[in-house]
């Protein structure tokens, strides 16, 4: 009886053992679950929020004027003048690092770019359909493409006399990405697929990393060095199945698509183990985050309603613009409070670029002629 009695034990205590490790494994793949949504979050606002940005810019460039004549009077370096000093306008008052521009003339070739006063004539390395669909539809568009400079790309046709005369195009480096994430503690190596890297782009010659070529330059050099010393197997894993984790580090990988869902390579973030907690189960910290991002009404909302605070004195100025009519008369008050303080202390030059950012489309109408 003794021997039935201390087997059932025995039994018993195997199988709670074998619940509690199922239960605590589950835990954990569910928590990398999570960590893996969370920072595709980040991500995603982050381009979207990139995206928004370059197309304003790109609609209020194709509207100059001078533009317009440049291309129509045949002078590239007249062209070329206004890019380069409009662009390190926008760096220097803008604060918009890692941005280039040029313009495509008729047959989509290049008329003019702001970083090379030699441009002129270049025909494009590789179809853009996006470009094509500018000249069908005469609407803008942005999209993430690696022809020359490989980046985030926001383009607006120039109109004169109902006709399209070229297309106007701003890209913003997927290095202003990199910088954005690093803020919140997501380190990220974007990676192009080799034969995509176009000769003559300012990623050609940056290291490569399990075949793919580093599309920034602003990367992190020891977790290059470690993502290239991964096992095959583990670099497979990552990119077939999101995540990996291997020496205290949470690596995710999010594919790179444009809009047309051509693969183009992968966004590898890394976050160490000392911040996965955040990512993995910490939301309230992660959504009082997002603010700086660009957040929905939905995500303020369910944030102010949990705290005693004003947490509208956390909003950017282009969110103050982007909310302001669809904020609720519960929360109005707080609200215009916070968004006077804000915009109380724009200086003019950040008074005008929040009049950039929030420039209202247009849509023209022409073929390039």
């Amino acid at each position: 009886m003794k021997k039935i009695f201390f087997a059932i034990i025995i039994a018993v205590s195997t199988a709670i053992i074998v619940l509690i490790f199922n239960l605590d494994e589950k835990r954990e793949v569910n928590k990398k679950n999570i960590a893996y949504d969370n920072i595709n979050k980040f991500l995603l606002h982050t381009l979207n929020s990139e995206k928004m940005q370059s197309l304003s810019l790109a609609l209020a460039m194709s509207k100059n004027r001078a533009i317009a004549d440049a291309i129509l009077e045949s002078d590239a370096d007249k062209g070329y003048k206004i890019l380069h000093e409009t662009t390190e306008s926008f760096i220097k008052h803008l604060n918009r690092k890692y941005i280039y521009t040029q313009i495509f003339g008729k047959g989509l070739t290049v008329f003019a770019r702001s970083w090379d006063p030699h441009a002129s004539g270049i025909p494009m390395a590789a179809s853009r359909e996006d470009l094509i669909d500018i000249i069908n539809t005469r609407r803008p568009k942005a999209t993430i493409d690696t022809t020359v400079p490989a980046g985030i790309k926001a383009s607006a046709p120039i109109v004169y006399n109902g006709h399209i005369i070229g297309i106007l195009e701003v890209t913003t480096l997927l290095d202003r990405v990199v910088a954005r994430l690093r803020d919140y503690q997501i380190e990220t190596i974007p990676v192009i697929l080799p034969d995509l890297v176009f000769r003559g782009d300012l990623i050609a010659n940056n290291p490569t990393v399990q075949g793919y070529r580093i599309a920034v330059s602003n990367f992190s050099r020891h977790l290059a060095d470690i993502l290239h010393s991964l096992d095959r197997e583990d670099f497979e894993e990552l990119i077939h199945t999101d995540y990996l984790v291997k020496d205290d580090l949470f690596f995710a990988a999010y594919p790179i698509r444009n809009d047309y869902g051509k693969l183009l390579g992968y966004f590898i973030t890394i976050v160490s183990k000392e911040n996965f907690e955040n990512f993995a189960g910490k939301q309230q910290s992660l959504i009082k985050s997002i603010f700086t991002m660009e957040s929905t009404k939905e995500d303020i909302y369910h944030y102010v309603n949990s705290k005693n605070e004003n947490i509208f004195k956390e909003m950017s100025p282009e969110q103050i613009l982007h909310f302001n009519a669809t904020i609720e008369e519960k929360d109005r008050i707080l609200f215009d409070k916070a968004a006077k303080e804000k915009l109380r202390n724009l200086s003019k030059e950040e008074l005008i670029d929040l009049i950039v950012h929030n420039f209202h489309k247009n849509e023209k109408k022409g073929i390039i002629k």
